[in-house]
């Protein structure tokens, strides 16, 4: 009869589940290790994001305020909203921010008859421009500005019935 040797080793059975992954994974560079984590910064990541209706707001409403600008030209969606008794504050911009740092703005602008567009160009270069970089922290890498239409303010106030008075509201007779 033989006898049968068992090592001590051999007898302790150990199930491992993960064994097999673990055997796949080495030196592919693919498995995690929790000692990876030390070199991984403790330190937490902020980031403050700009929306484009904000640089559009702040851009309508800082051209607003230049002497020789009656209105901002709105699209068809903020003359409803106007309509109805709202206000667009992001009427007559649009706005793409383009990277962390800068913005490039459309503006299409009402007139008001009597002044320098160059003039009123460089003005709303700068006031816009102060603005959003004071408020954003967003540099204008490129404007443009539309001047769709040229106005009084007498003209301006009939056409949207601030006229006082006869009871028409958009200057036309029936």
């Amino acid at each position: 009869m033989a006898q049968s040797t068992l090592n001590p080793s051999s007898t302790k059975s150990t199930y491992d589940p993960y064994s097999s992954v673990d055997e796949k994974s080495k030196g592919k560079g693919d498995s995690f290790d929790l000692r990876d984590l030390e070199d991984v910064s403790a330190e937490p990541v902020y980031k403050l994001v700009i929306n484009e209706n904000v640089v559009e707001k702040i851009s309508s409403l800082a051209a607003q305020k230049i002497d020789g600008i009656i209105d901002m030209k709105g699209n068809v969606l903020s003359r409803i909203q106007e309509g109805l008794g709202g206000a667009d504050k992001t009427k007559g911009v649009d706005a793409d921010i383009i990277d962390d740092a800068g913005a490039k703005l459309d503006l299409d602008v009402i007139l008001e008859y009597g002044k320098s567009a160059p003039q009123v160009f460089d003005e709303i270069k700068k006031v816009v421009g102060e603005d959003l970089k004071d408020m954003t922290g967003l540099e204008v890498i490129e404007m443009t500005v539309n001047v769709v239409d040229v106005m009084t303010q007498d003209e301006y106030d009939q056409k949207n019935g601030n006229n006082n008075g006869d009871g028409q509201q958009d200057g036309s007779s029936n």
